[in-house]
């Protein structure tokens, strides 16, 4: 009897340890000696500011957020850089645990767990000399267009009717292509082209106004638990405000002291041709945007008070109308002098152009600048 009820504790334990071992091979993510979780995170390794190698050491915005997450949750990251197809084949096999740069399709969410809030914008633009005479993407017809082959801008100008696509094997061929004039045009990600302009410090290149496609970037998430854990973490850093100072890092270029008040003067210089009759209240307001010009504009207001216009709005729509819409800094001056947060709506039209807009705030010389994601947390967006 003791032998029969010793083989069934037996096989009880095992039954246990087995059960045990599926669900850590099925989580795809391990317990180091000291019991801290550890994550394999693949990305493409040329997708700065994302993800990138920069002297034989890894750097992004998508690495340092996870890092951060994973001090929130406990667990860390084993930072995995390939090249995207890789990367992507990797992630595929389960070999990964997170995957970065993700964009939602449907066949993927059939496939993979996505995070449930988005931690970046991947929009497609077009970027030209600013010597070019094109405006729109209906003026590309005729001209040598560049892509990175293989990548979603490829397909979308390879689709155009009468544009000589030239396919170049790295994003950076491609921009170089069209500074030397080998190309007309360059479509790709908006982020990672900027961030080479900045980085490489070029200057004489603008994007076109409209973006052929906007989406939202992600993690994949081969785990279920995982992705609750990230979802958990980003919340408490979004909440905190640690989050935003991270996207300040890496995506905003700080107003020196010159360009704040060289904004001040100017929004003050506009609110001297306010048309306000019925308040008597002159609004002046400017934005820079990243072509490094001001655009000023002044509250005007109607007899039938839903016909008026703010100053900023004004300021913002001169610079969309005059095909220069990244908008890096905006400043709201009142009659007494003191630089004012926008109203809602305003932020709501800032944040559509750059979530990393910096506000200008104060008065008399002392001013501080926030985010417009700082005093606008729950902006409404549409990309996909």
């Amino acid at each position: 009897m003791r032998q029969v009820w010793f083989f069934a504790v037996l096989m009880a334990l095992i039954v246990i340890s087995s059960g045990q071992a599926i669900a850590v091979a099925q989580s795809g993510f391990s317990k180091a000696a000291d019991n801290v979780t550890t994550v394999r995170f693949v990305f493409d390794k040329d997708y700065g500011p994302f993800t990138y190698e920069d002297n034989g050491s890894v750097r992004g915005f998508e690495l340092d957020l996870l890092n951060l997450i994973g001090k929130v949750e406990g667990f860390s990251v084993t930072a995995q850089p390939m090249i995207w197809a890789d990367a992507q084949l990797s992630f595929q096999k389960a070999d990964a645990d997170i995957i970065g740069g993700f964009i939602k399709t449907e066949e993927r969410q059939k496939q993979y767990n996505f995070t449930e809030s988005p931690h970046g914008t991947w929009d497609i633009m077009t970027f030209v000399r600013d010597d070019s005479g094109i405006k729109s993407a209906a003026m590309l017809k005729g001209k040598k267009v560049a892509a990175q082959k293989g990548s979603v801008s490829y397909g979308i100008v390879k689709n155009q009717t009468g544009v000589q696509l030239l396919g170049y094997d790295y994003e950076q061929e491609c921009l170089q292509a069209l500074l030397q004039g080998e190309a007309d045009a360059f479509v790709c990600g908006s982020s990672s082209t900027w961030f080479r302009i900045k980085q490489q410090n070029i200057s004489g290149i603008r994007a076109l106004a409209t973006p052929w496609e906007m989406h939202s970037l992600y993690f994949g998430v081969s785990d279920r638990e995982l992705k609750e854990s990230l979802d958990r973490g980003m919340e408490t850093i979004i909440q905190d405000g640690r989050y935003d100072q991270l996207y300040r890092r890496w995506f905003v270029r700080e107003l020196s002291e010159l360009e704040i008040s060289s904004l001040v003067n100017a929004s003050y210089e506009a609110s001297l041709n306010a048309y306000a009759p019925y308040s008597g209240f002159a609004v002046g307001a400017a934005v820079l945007t990243d072509s490094g010009r001001i655009y000023t504009g002044c509250n005007i207001e109607n007899a039938l008070y839903g016909y008026s216009t703010s100053a900023l709005k004004v300021a913002i729509f001169k610079a969309i109308s005059d095909g220069d819409g990244n908008i890096r800094a905006a400043v709201n001056f009142l009659p007494d002098g003191i630089a004012v947060a926008p109203a809602g709506d305003e932020r709501q039209i800032l944040f559509e152009f750059n979530r990393g807009t910096q506000v200008i705030l104060g008065e008399n010389g002392n001013y501080e600048t926030k985010m417009v994601s700082e005093i606008f947390p729950y902006a409404f967006e549409m990309r996909s």
